[in-house]
Formats: C-alpha cells, structure tokens, sequence
C-alpha cells in the first residue's frame, strides 16, 4: 500500500501554494510533489520522506516566485502603473466624493499634527534640564512657596539630599546701564546652588563664582543683548535695578527654554540678603529645589518628610500641638517632580500661573475625536464608492485577476487618496500654524512642523488610516464569489451594514459632546465676566513705578495724584504695594489680645484712597483720615478667622515685619485672586509711606481705554520727563488668571464647529450613495402608491433614529465631564437641561437637512427614469 503525506502538512502547502505561486500551479506542483515522496518513501523511509517533502516544497515556492519575479520585472512596474491608472480614474469618476474624502482628511490630519505638538510641549515641560528626574519642589498641600531658612534645613538634616537651591520672584524691575533701560519681567534671587541643579549653560563669565559673590547678577542672553551694544564689554559691567541696587555682571547665560515654568531672565546673588538670611519660620516666600542623589533617595527623603517638618516648627509649641495642626490644616510638606510642577500644581505663590493636565486630556480627545470623524467619514465614502464597483470585481475574476491583485488594487488606490491628504494636510498645516498659535497662545514653530517625530507620526498615520479605510474591500469584498459579484447579489450597498451606521452615531455622539462642552465653558466664562467680583475692574489703570517715577511718587505723592485728577477723564487715583490679580504677600498675623491663635493673611498695603478707587465697600467702620498711626482694614473672611464679635478697635500684629496697627474697618468680601480659589483671608495697611509705592491706580471717568492711557501718560511725562511708563489694565489682568481656559475654549469653539461641519459632510455625502444604489427600489415604491412623504421617511427613518440615540447618549457623558471641570472653579454655574438638550436639537437638525436633502431629490425622481436606471 502506498503512503501519502501528512494531511495537515499537505493543506499548509496547497495553501502556501495557493497564496504566493498561484491557482493554475498549485494542484500541478502538488501532484509532483507526492509522486516523488512516495519515491523516498520507499527507498529511505518515512522521516526523510517528510523531511525532504517540506524542504522541496519550500525550494518550489521560492524558485517559482523568484523566476516568475525575474521573468516579469517589466510586467511588474506596468501592473503598478495599471493600478495607479485605475486608482485616478475612480478618483475622477467621482469627483465630488474624492475632493470631500481627501479635504476632509486632510483637515483632520492637519488639526491632530498641531494638537500633537501642542501635547507633546506641554508634556514636555521642565525635562530639557539634565537632572529634571532627580530634581524635586519642596512645597506644601497648598503653597509653593516655603521659609527661606528650611531649604537650608533641609539639605542639612536630610542626607538624601545631594543640593538645594532656592528662589525668590520679584515684581518686574527696570534694569539700567550707562543710558539704557530695559524693563525685566521677571528677575529673580537665587543661590550659586541653582546653576548646576539646573545645569545652567554659560556664554560668558565663570559658572565657578557667577553668584558667589554679594550683588552679583547673571544675564540671560536676550536680555544681554537688548541692554548692551554689540561688542561691549558685558562681564564685570556695573548695572542697576530702578531700586538702587547696583549689582556687578558675572555671567551670560542661555535663555531658558519656552517650555518651562522657570523662565528666569535675571538671576541675583542671594548671598547676604536680607531674604536669603530670614529665619522666620511663617514667611513663606521662596521655591525651594531639591536634587537628590538617587531615585531610592526620594523615597527615604518622603518617609522623614513628617519628622522633618515638626522638627522644623520646635520651640513654637509641642510636637503634639505642632502634629495635630498639621492634621487641622491639612498642610503637609510634600515633594513635586519638576516636571509634575506645570501640569499638576495650582497652590498658593506658584512662579507662574501653571496649565492644567485636565487641558491636555482635552486637547487628547480633541484630536482622538477629529481624527475620528474624518476617519469614519473617509472609511464610510471609500467603502460606498467600493461597493458600487462590485460588478468591475467579478469581472477583473472571471477574466483571470488572482485576489492578492484585488487586495493590492483596493490599498493602493486608499492609499493614494490618504497620501494625497497628508500632503494636503502638511500644507494646511503650514498655512494654519500663525492662526494655531493665536488660538492656543502658544509658539509652535515650522521646524517642529517638519520634524522628524512629527512627519514620522504623519506616516504612520496614513499607514494606519490606509489599512482601515482599503481593508474591507480589500479582504472582503475581494473574496466574493465571482458570479455574486457580478449579478450584484452578493452585497448591497442600500443593505443593513450595522458597523457604518455606528460610525455614524459615534461622529454625532462626538459632536454633540463637544457643542455641549463648548456651551457649557461658554457659560462658565461668561459668568467670570459678569460675576459681581466685589470690586469695580472696569475703567480701571495701573501704572508701576520705576526709578525716577517712583522716587517722585515717594516725595511728592499727593502731587502726582492731584496732577492726574486735574484731567476730567480721570476719576480717582491711589497708590499700592500689590496689583489686584497677582499674587499677594502671605504673612502671619495675630491679634495682640490672643497672641497664640495666628492666622496667615494676604497682605496689601495702599494709601487711603485705594477704597474709592477700587470701589471696595466698607460694611462696618471706616478710614480714619485725622490720625497718623497707622491702621489696618480687614475682609469679613479675615474677620470671622480672627474669632471676635466686635473686632473694630483690635490691634493686629503683623509677626513678620514686625507691624502692629488698630483695626478701623472691615471690607466686604472681594475677588482679588481669580474665581478658581475661595476668598482667602485679607489684611490692607492703609500708609502713606514707601511701602505704598509700587503701583499708582488710576480710576478712569470714560470708557474710552486707549485715550486715558495716553491722559496719563502725558500727565506723568508731564512731571517727571525721563520716567519709564507701563500702563497696565486692571480688566486684563484679571483676565490672566483665566489663560488657560480662554485658550481652551477658543480650542473648543473652533474644532467643534469643524467637527460639527466635517461630520454633516460626510453624512450628507456618504447617504447621497446609499440613495442612489436605492434608486430602484424607491421608485417601485412610487410605483405601488407610496406618497412624497413616505419615500423621505424610509430613506430617513433610521438614521432620524440613530442620531437621537447618539445625541441621548451624549448628554450623560458630557455632564460627567462638565461638572469635575466646573469643580475646579470655587465659583461656577449650574449649566441647565437647556444647555444639553440644544446641542442635540441642533446637530440633530442639521444632520436631516442633510439627509432629507439627498432623500427628497431621489423621491422625486420619476419611477420610470430609476427603474430603467438599473
């Protein structure tokens, strides 16, 4: 008897065969193959018999393929000029559809390259340093900003510690050489330590004693260049804060980069000031950054944070009572990765107003949601355009076309249309990228743009979008038996396919989530806008005082304010020490008749006329004008903390300066932070000295903006000739705290609506192909008496259906979403029903314009025109 091969081993040939030598060859070869293995069989036995089988048949299939590639290497570049030929004719045949296809992936491609980047800068932040995963923030549970001196404690008790340096913001100063004057947004103290934390680059000067030495400075480049001329000397220079303070030039350095929360433009020498030598244990001013040795240092260094910290406050009271204050206030010291810092701290003296990680989540499932929906929209027309070409499938079969060359002809002709539109999609990007930045408020540059990381990701982009969008018809439709594909039985477009219509719903489930986010922060923003914020900010005009102006404010301060107020388009004018809006001064304050019961309160210092410029109420007592010792205004929150009934005549203690001073007012309650945080206990010096100084308040008799600018600044140059004037306006400042969510909304508005647009497009071309291959049926419908209104229903029917279903699902989600935002906010709105229903309504009725549209176009068709159609 005769043996054969193994029946399993057999099939996994016949169907290698099959699939790389083709179908005419593969029952020839096979046949071959067993005639010879019967041979070996019996001459060498069964295992060499088998063994031999595979290697012959491996050497076939190789050989064969090799010789038909060597025999058919011009064929080969004719068949891909076939497809490529082919693939512009589809295009052609079905203008319309391509230009919606490739523009609307274009689109999406272009918004998700400029929202990747955006993500990728904000995850980016703070890792430029070298060090960055070793360098921690010590702060607390709700402060940024600790005592100078437990930085110092801290590098001495903790041996973890490899380094500290330490930070001191000053408001912004005028930096002056010989005649030049240059305002510096953001000067900073630091210790010598910072340089090598932050491995500090430098162009000029020595990193060794850059900040050793008292009154030393380092210049960041662009501030160098801006304040001395090309090819001057720069180190060793004598410069001067408009303060007086003369400080000696010992190092240019790079500019720090955009994305970090460190963007320090001078840096002063702590060395032997008054700041870097505080020991008060409540003035919480400085960042404190830690580098440490290891990465199991971090984790001992967080274990000692607790004794650290009650070791710290000793002597103050017992380790009991320091214990269980700690719990009460829930203000533990805690350490934050550097790079954790823009994303994930909001707390009391930040450096800057940081982002939010909730922001690039959204901005994540912006561009998820985008590509998404052009997606779905490219899938679903490509898939449509496919089917109708059905018949040209069974007969490319019946005339010999293998199915590798229909699954080659389908992805090449998606992937042509998907190169198109990331080509299309870098130029839109191109164009866009000044729009982008406007929007988001941030510095996207070209070379970002036409990175390699970015134009790697736009190939694997299409990479993927080609595979989805040339799969089904590529490994389905390819396999359909000849004689279905040409008789048209074998799959109708018209026919229920449950994956396109969920495509479907998820594009309007997508845009309606995001018109109901946008409504809801739309609401949100608008009621910061309008919320009685306790104060009037309209109208109003800071000036900050520098050098000569401020040393004439200091002499002649009631000159200045009666000089001004002589304009009649200027209504009041006052002076402080903080500009409303930015951060305030946090220092300990206690009443002289309960010396133990401390409470930290914001601190401002102004002058007397502050109230009426600011237009802040007094509910109880008042400014008492007649008396030279100084006295405090106090918020009803710093009233209630204080624990008295009747607290108008206490003496309040301010422990840090030290300053004490009768109580002679309370003030009702106002926002002079942002809206995120709850009103936080306030303490006003009213003074007519120095400390008031800082900023002239200037209250504005018109509405007229742009003109009482250029009044007070005529009036003040009028005064002193040489001054430097920053005019600063009230209202926008505030607007600052709220960055982030204007950008995010701006973000919101635009993509919403082009989400909204791109999925109506895609809806509305997608249902004039289902229509079309409906033509004969709707026209016996007509036949056998189906009215106007009859033809629309069933052709809209269900997709009136599936639309409501998506816009139901939607409001759930978005009021999950839309109430952990609002929570954010101490202050927020309660969006209404209304607010989640009208995006649904809206989307709903554009989506059946659409729909209705292509279904009352094809009802009107004359029967006997689409019956002979087919």
């Amino acid at each position: 008897m005769m043996g054969h091969p193994n029946k399993r081993h057999l099939k996994i040939i016949y169907w290698l065969f099959y699939r790389f030598v083709g179908s005419p060859y593969a029952e020839e070869l096979m046949g071959d193959l067993e005639e010879i293995y019967e041979e070996r069989l019996m001459s060498k036995g069964k295992r060499y018999a088998s063994l031999m089988f595979w290697l012959d048949a491996l050497h076939l299939m190789i050989g064969f393929s090799s010789f038909r590639d060597f025999k058919s290497k011009n064929n080969q570049l004719a068949l891909l000029k076939n497809y490529l030929k082919i693939s512009q004719r589809n295009i052609l045949k079905y203008k319309f559809y391509s230009a919606i296809n490739v523009v609307g992936l274009a689109i999406g491609i272009c918004m998700t390259m400029l929202i990747a980047i955006h993500v990728r800068n904000e995850l980016s932040y703070d890792t430029s340093y070298p060090k960055h995963q070793l360098i921690y923030r010590l702060a607390s549970t709700n402060y940024a900003a600790k005592p100078p001196i437990m930085g110092l404690e801290f590098k001495e008790k903790i041996p973890e510690v490899e380094e500290v340096a330490r930070l001191f913001a000053f408001e912004p100063k005028v930096l002056s050489y010989e005649k030049e004057d240059l305002l510096v947004e953001r000067p900073f103290l630091a210790d010598h330590s910072i340089i090598e934390l932050f491995d500090l680059q430098f162009i000029e000067g020595n990193e060794g004693d850059a900040l050793t030495k008292p009154s030393s400075i380092i210049l960041t480049e662009s501030i160098a260049n801006r304040l001395f001329k090309p090819g001057e000397k720069r180190i060793g220079e004598v410069v001067d804060f408009d303060d007086g303070w003369r400080q000696t030039v010992t190092g240019i350095i790079e500019d720090f980069p955009r994305n970090t929360h460190l963007k320090l433009e001078t840096i002063s020498s702590m060395e032997r000031t008054y700041i870097g030598q505080d020991t008060d244990r409540g003035w919480a001013a400085l960042s404190i950054y830690v580098l440490f040795k290891s990465d199991e240092a971090v984790k001992r260094a967080e274990e000692k944070l607790m004794d650290f910290q009650i070791q710290f406050f000793d002597g103050m009271a017992s380790d009991e009572d320091i214990k269980k204050h700690i719990e009460e206030t829930g203000e533990y010291l805690e350490l934050h990765p550097l790079t954790d810092i823009h994303l994930h701290s909001h707390r009391n003296k930040e450096i800057e107003t940081n982002s939010n990680v909730m922001f690039v989540y959204i901005l994540a499932a912006l561009a998820g949601f985008i590509l998404l929906v052009v997606s779905i929209n490219f899938i679903n027309l490509y898939v449509a355009q496919t089917l109708n070409r059905i018949r040209e499938i069974g007969l490319r079969k019946i005339l010999g076309a293998y199915r590798l060359q229909l699954i080659f002809q389908f992805f090449s002709e998606a992937f042509l249309l998907v190169f198109l539109s990331g080509i299309l999609a870098l130029l839109l990007a191109y164009l866009t990228l000044p729009f982008y930045n406007d929007l988001a408020l941030i510095p996207i540059s070209i070379h970002q743009l036409l990175s390699i990381q970015n134009l790697t990701g736009l190939g694997v982009l299409i990479l993927m979008v080609g595979l989805l969008t040339g799969g089904f018809p590529a490994l389905y439709l390819s396999k359909l038996h000849a004689l279905q594909s040409v008789s048209g039985s074998g799959l109708q477009l018209g026919g229920k396919l449950p994956f396109r219509t969920t495509m479907v719903a998820f594009q309007f489930f997508i845009s309606v989530c995001m018109l109901s986010a946008t409504l809801i922060i739309n609401e949100q923003m608008d009621f910061i806008e309008t919320k009685d914020m306790g104060f009037s900010k309209e109208e109003v005009i800071a000036v900050q005082l520098h050098k000569e102006l401020k040393l004439e404010a200091i002499l002649y301060p009631e000159k200045i304010k009666s000089e001004l107020k002589k304009h009649p388009q200027i209504q009041s004018v006052s002076y402080s020490s903080h500009l409303i809006g930015k951060r305030f001064s946090l220092e300990p304050t206690y009443l002289e008749s309960s010396p133990e019961h401390h409470v930290p309160t914001k601190y401002l210092v102004a002058d007397q006329d502050l109230l009426e410029t600011m237009d802040v109420e007094i509910i109880s007592g008042s400014v008492n004008t007649d008396i030279n010792s100084r006295q405090f205004l106090i918020n009803e929150t710093a009233a209630r903390l204080f624990q008295r009934e009747n607290i108008i005549g206490e003496t309040i203690v301010n422990s840090w300066l030290p300053k004490k001073g009768e109580v002679s007012g309370i003030v009702k309650d106002f926002h002079y932070a942002s809206l995120h945080n709850q009103v936080e206990p306030l303490v006003i010096e009213i003074s007519d000295n120095s400390n008031a100084q800082y900023y002239l308040m200037v209250r504005l008799n018109t509405k007229e903006i742009t003109s009482g600018i250029a009044t007070i600044e005529k009036a003040l140059l009028d005064i002193v000739p040489e001054a430097l004037i920053t005019p600063l306006i009230i209202d926008e400042q505030m607007e600052l705290s709220y960055r982030a969510e204007n950008s995010m909304f701006s973000i919101f508005k635009f993509f919403s609506s082009i989400i909204i647009l791109l999925a109506c497009i895609g809806l509305f071309a997608l249902f004039a192909f289902i229509v079309q291959a409906r033509t004969k049926e709707m026209g016996i419908r007509k036949t056998l008496g189906a009215s106007l209104t009859q033809l629309i229903s069933v052709l809209s029917r269900s997709y009136a259906i599936i639309l409501l279903i998506a816009a139901a699902l939607a409001v759930p989600l978005t009021h999950l979403y839309a109430s952990r935002w609002l929570n954010s906010f101490a202050f927020s709105v309660s969006p209404s029903w209304a607010t989640y229903l009208l995006p649904g309504t809206l989307v709903l009725f554009l989506a059946m314009i659409a729909v209705i549209s292509q279904a009352f176009k094809v009802a009107k068709i004359n029967p006997a025109e689409s019956l002979r159609s087919e």
